[in-house]
Formats: C-alpha cells, sequence, structure tokens
C-alpha cells in the first residue's frame, strides 16, 4: 500500500485536473462527514471550481449552525457522464452514499475517496481513474481534508476551519474517544488559531438538542438491559417511540454512548427500528472488542471502537443474534 504522503499527492494532482466535482458521503450523514463535505466544496468553489455537494439523507438539525450548510443538496444533478469528479468522503464503499451511489460511480469521469474506516476502499476493478486516502490513524475524515489542503497549497478560511473543527470534534466525542491523539490537538489548535471558535462549534454540537431528542433518548434509556455481568448493554428504539416524540432518526447517533457510559460495560448497542422492517444497529465498545468485525458479520463495519449496520427484518431476531454473537467477543468464545 503506498504511503499516504503519496497518495495525497495523486488526490491533489486530480482535483487540480479536474474542474467538475459532486462531493458526498454516507447515508445519514454525521458531523465528520457534514463538516468535511462542506470543507471540501467550499475550497474547491474558490479555487474556481464548478461543486454539488450532495447526500442522500437530510442534515442533522444539529449541524444546521455550518457555514454553508444550505448548499448541501438531495438529488444529484443531470449532469452527462464522464463530465465530473466524484468525491465519496467518509466512507469507501460506494452502496453506503446510497441509492445514487453505484450510479454515480459509473456515471462519473473519476473519483476520490477520504475516509478513515476499516476497509480497502472501492478502487480496485474500477477501470476510470481512481484515488484515494484511507487512513485509519486519522481522527477524522476532515483531519485529511485538512492535510489535502495542505498538499494542495490551498488557504484555510475562518468557514472552512469552523467545518473541519465540527468534523473532528464529534467523531472524537469531544475529545474523547479512542482515535483522538497528539495531532488531533495539534490541528484544532491550527484550526482556532484560523478562526473556528472551539466554545461556539461546542455549544452548537452538544448543548443545541431539540426538545423530541431528549424526550426520546428518555424513552431508550427505559429499555436499557446488560447482559454477560454487565459487560453488554443495550438499548432499543421502535417506531411507536419516534412517532410519539415526533423524532427522526438523525438525532439518535450519540444514543449508544449513554449504554456505553456504565461502568462495568465493554460493549453497547442501539438497535433502532425507525421505520417498520428496516433495523439499524450502533456499536460501541471501550477496550477490547472490535465491533467493526462484528458488524462485519451482519454486513456493516465501522472502526475497532465504532461501528454499525442496517439489515432488513425483525428488531427482536437481531437482538437475539447480537447477542450471541457478542457474547463470543466477551466471554473469549469467538470462533
Amino acid at each position: 500500500m503506498k504511503k499516504t504522503s503519496s497518495r495525497l499527492k495523486e488526490v491533489a494532482d486530480l482535483v487540480t485536473s479536474a474542474e467538475r466535482f459532486l462531493i458526498t458521503a454516507h447515508e445519514r450523514p454525521d458531523g465528520d462527514a457534514i463538516g468535511s463535505i462542506l470543507a471540501m466544496g467550499s475550497l474547491l468553489k474558490e479555487h474556481g471550481k464548478d461543486v454539488v455537494m450532495y447526500t442522500q439523507d437530510e442534515v442533522p438539525s444539529g449541524l444546521s449552525f455550518l457555514p454553508g450548510v444550505t448548499s448541501i443538496e438531495h438529488s444529484v444533478p443531470d449532469w452527462s457522464a464522464n463530465s465530473f469528479c466524484l468525491v465519496v468522503l467518509d466512507c469507501n464503499e460506494i452502496e453506503r452514499v446510497g441509492e445514487e451511489g453505484p450510479g454515480l460511480l459509473a456515471k462519473c469521469q473519476s473519483s476520490i475517496i477520504l475516509d478513515h474506516h476499516l476497509g480497502e476502499g472501492f478502487c480496485n476493478g474500477v477501470t476510470k481513474p481512481c484515488c484515494s486516502v484511507i487512513d485509519t490513524s486519522a481522527s477524522a475524515t476532515g483531519q485529511i481534508c485538512y492535510e489535502l489542503f495542505m498538499e494542495l497549497g490551498w488557504n484555510i478560511t475562518k468557514d472552512v476551519a469552523t467545518c473541519i473543527y465540527a468534523a473532528i470534534l464529534t467523531d472524537t466525542g469531544g475529545f474523547r474517544y479512542s482515535n483522538t491523539n497528539g495531532r488531533t490537538f495539534e490541528l484544532a489548535r491550527e484550526l482556532v488559531e484560523a478562526g473556528a471558535d472551539p466554545y461556539g462549534v461546542a455549544l452548537s454540537c452538544f448543548e443545541s438538542k431539540p426538545l423530541s431528542k431528549l424526550k426520546l433518548l428518555g424513552l431508550a434509556l427505559e429499555t436499557l438491559e446488560v447482559y454477560y455481568n454487565g459487560l453488554l448493554s443495550i438499548m432499543t428504539l421502535t417506531p411507536e417511540m419516534f412517532e410519539l416524540c415526533g423524532s427522526k432518526e438523525s438525532e439518535t447517533d450519540d444514543f449508544v454512548s449513554y449504554a456505553r457510559a456504565i461502568d462495568t460495560v465493554e460493549m453497547a448497542a442501539l438497535i433502532k427500528e425507525a421505520k417498520p422492517g428496516t433495523v439499524s444497529v450502533s456499536l460501541r465498545s471501550k477496550r477490547f472488542v472490535n465491533v467493526a468485525e462484528l458488524a462485519g458479520r451482519f454486513g456493516g463495519g465501522g472502526h475497532f471502537n465504532a461501528a454499525g449496520f442496517r439489515v432488513s427484518g425483525n428488531p427482536l431476531d437481531v437482538k437475539e443474534r447480537l447477542i450471541e454473537l457478542a457474547g463470543q467477543y466477551l466471554t473469549g468464545g469467538k470462533s
């Protein structure tokens, strides 16, 4: 595998040569995805590029403060084939972009992946130019975007600094998760010097929640259960709970951290059925359980300590299967 620095140069060369870009990220985008999209889109436009920023799903309300967020579209442009470069951020599987993902990859002239999740990326087998930087040591995809901007020699504006700072802050859980390292704090300092307001961003990300979210969290906490002598904790959300609180699935991304916060817990899960028949599961661990590997057994993925998956089926069946497999990781019996 090529070193990150040489891969960044390849990406920088492709960015320089292309004129039209469609920038996207995974479905149900989080702070890292949205912050990275906005930072990339802003600087590409500043350097004379034709840009569309796209996500299949809406932007979570807690990220509405980010500069340029209203420019993100939720339908793809009617561009002719081979007329644009596709930039996929914060995921390396084209299917995770959503329903439009495979079609966009087939239609684009070239493609770029910037990501920090486990995986090889979709460049293998793609005949068109495809460059990737997949750096699992990075605290967030926003960090990789920043390093690309440095490679390109681009100036970091206040708005871009704010977006990248939000990406890193949210994906590290406020600098609490295991993906936080020395470079994370160095980058945070550089972004603050470039104009990011750490208090303002933290206030918007962590202390500006709609009442509907807190009501839903209360219902979720009532479902909290523990297994394997307290090593595993699980919370569940049903369609009826979402309807009762007037909540959206995008409001639940951090709920699983409450289940993980129990002192005895090594692994936590949030099982959501926002729509009947579609089950989404968020997984977190503290130390030794590779939840990305566990999620992979359901067709999902992620990081060592943070992962997830989505399947069709009955949530009770998914829960039973999850408890069974989790036990293999928690009790040392994994095959």
